[in-house]
């Protein structure tokens, strides 16, 4: 066998293996965190539907939500672990594990704003579509950067309200377009919390913006 064949071949094997390991990762950090929602989400509806979108994307969406939520989705956002190039990649661009929820009010909220960390991977391009809107930047505390269409007094009460403890908000972003409301938290850290404490943390932060809607 040719050296360039023997190379060859080992090249398959790895990406073959690395697919079938990353894949099956992905699969098993996915069931579980399906297994620790289970108890919170029934704090914003009862009934889910459940889809996989590949390797990397759970999708759980609740059609028929509790007040003061219509309907809300989770997405749990993995990284890209079954390809190796790609998942390097997204990691040195500072990627991890995302819980995502995003959830259509029953009440059209008065105030828009974003709050987000800029480097993150999620929050890559809306700081600049934002200035391009002529948003204004709010004063804030770092590592968050928070911008509204003009002054907002509920800006920093929403951000605090969307506060988990040792799991730092990514993005919290609020607009009058459906979803009115969507909040990004790294997967890891809000595991390390009951899923029914965060979802009682959103479940008051979309009340807080209805009643001042």
């Amino acid at each position: 066998m040719s050296l360039s064949l023997a190379l060859f071949i080992l090249a398959v094997i790895f990406v073959v293996g690395w697919f079938a390991m990353g894949t099956q990762y992905n699969i098993r950090k996915g069931h579980d965190a399906m297994r620790w929602l289970e108890d919170g989400l029934p704090v914003i509806g009862e009934k889910t539907s459940l889809r996989w979108l590949g390797s990397s994307v759970v999708e759980l969406k609740i059609q028929q939500a509790k007040a003061p939520f219509r309907s809300a989705t989770v997405l749990i956002v993995l990284e890209p672990r079954d390809v190796a190039p790609l998942w390097a990649f997204a990691r040195l661009r500072g990627r991890r594990d995302l819980f995502i929820f995003r959830g259509v009010l029953q009440k059209l909220p008065r105030t828009e704003f974003e709050a987000l960390d800029p480097t993150a991977w999620s929050a890559r391009g809306i700081t600049r579509q934002l200035e391009a809107d002529a948003w204004t930047q709010l004063p804030v505390s770092p590592p968050l950067a928070v911008y509204a269409p003009q002054q907002s007094p509920l800006a920093s009460d929403l951000v605090v309200a969307a506060t988990v403890d040792a799991c730092p908000l990514v993005r919290l972003a609020i607009h009058r377009n459906e979803p009115h409301l969507e909040v990004h938290w790294r997967l890891d850290p809000l595991r390390r919390r009951p899923s029914g404490e965060v979802f009682d943390t959103l479940r008051r932060l979309g009340r807080q913006i209805s009643a001042a809607s």
